[in-house]
């Protein structure tokens, strides 16, 4: 079986099988031990490499606050430190990491080190070259804002051949076209050719930073509704979830015994966590960086083990984990 990975993580009490190619990914216990709870470090780091946007989106859970972008040794840092553990990398913060002025090598970097890299955009102002760079990543996602750039990059990365994916944000707002699009409905304006289309992902909307006082949050009877149908889509392309939405649709929904390996719910703390473009280390990008960032001073060991919030996050997951520890 492991001759089908090229990426190999093992300890006394489990080991991680990793393919670069496709990104499939098996943790499993050892020697006795059951599946990890707790990985000795996380095998996803969302790192914020992007501290500027100017399109000030009224719904960002980053704010508007722009700072500048994480430079790219205190990046490579990073990546020295984590290769060993780290698969792959969601890069992001606030605004396109595509835009970022040392992207292309960022995404060198990773590969280098035997990470797979993968990114969100809006698809505003997607080069050429960004898209040609963009070959070396695991997936591209393009955020669903229903605009024109959006599927003209949608449209571009296909024909490029990168595995492609939407983000779809799932609110009050947006449920109707969430809910149909799992009935096999292709929204008018998906103008690409959706046959090339890896899959939709679903984000549970974030009521933080700029979203804070919206009135986007789902109700129950929608996580209801959704949860019902998720698992039987009739759709052509592949779905998924975070897993911040995954927390509510498993109370509602019937998961195959394969769809149950291939979800999970909260993994902040656990397997994953997020890195600011100031170099502070938290479990989870929707955090409140004053209340659950702690500084890199020592390197990222040190405050996986022992963080305050880390800690705090996986006490209260180990309690329940069908829960967020941000009580979204």
């Amino acid at each position: 079986m492991i001759l089908k990975f090229n990426k190999h993580f093992k300890n006394n009490e489990y080991e991680i099988l990793f393919n670069t190619h496709n990104g499939l990914e098996i943790t499993r216990g050892i020697n006795g031990h059951e599946d990890p709870f707790v990985l000795e470090m996380p095998s996803l780091l969302d790192i914020g490499v992007m501290g500027t946007c100017k399109h000030k989106c009224p719904f960002c859970y980053q704010g508007h606050e722009n700072r500048p972008n994480m430079t790219l040794s205190d990046f490579k840092k990073i990546i020295d430190e984590a290769s060993y553990h780290v698969n792959q990398v969601a890069l992001g913060g606030r605004g396109d990491p595509n835009h970022h002025e040392h992207f292309g090598e960022i995404i060198e970097y990773c590969r280098m080190n035997n990470i797979v890299p993968n990114y969100t955009t809006s698809g505003i102002g997607l080069t050429d070259e960004q898209i040609e760079i963009s070959k070396l990543c695991g997936a591209v996602a393009v955020s669903d804002y229903e605009k024109t750039y959006t599927y003209e990059a949608l449209d571009r990365l296909i024909k490029a051949g990168i595995k492609t994916n939407i983000h779809q944000i799932f609110s009050n707002q947006t449920f109707n076209k969430c809910y149909r699009i799992i009935q096999g409905y292709t929204p008018d304006k998906w103008t690409f050719d959706i046959s090339g289309l890896n899959a939709v992902i679903f984000l549970l909307f974030k009521p933080h930073g700029a979203g804070a006082k919206l009135p986007l949050k789902p109700t129950k009877e929608m996580l209801k509704l959704f949860g019902e149908i998720i698992f039987e889509p009739h759709c052509t392309f592949k779905v998924g979830m975070d897993s911040c939405l995954v927390n509510h649709v498993l109370n509602y929904g019937n998961p195959s015994e394969v769809q149950k390996a291939a979800v999970d719910t909260c993994e902040a703390a656990r397997m994953s966590a997020y890195i600011t473009p100031d170099m502070k280390f938290m479990p989870c990008s929707f955090a409140d960086p004053d209340v659950f960032s702690i500084p890199i001073t020592e390197g990222l060991k040190p405050i996986w083990k022992e963080g305050d919030s880390f800690q705090k996050f996986r006490s209260q997951l180990a309690h329940n984990r069908h829960m967020c520890p941000l009580c979204l």
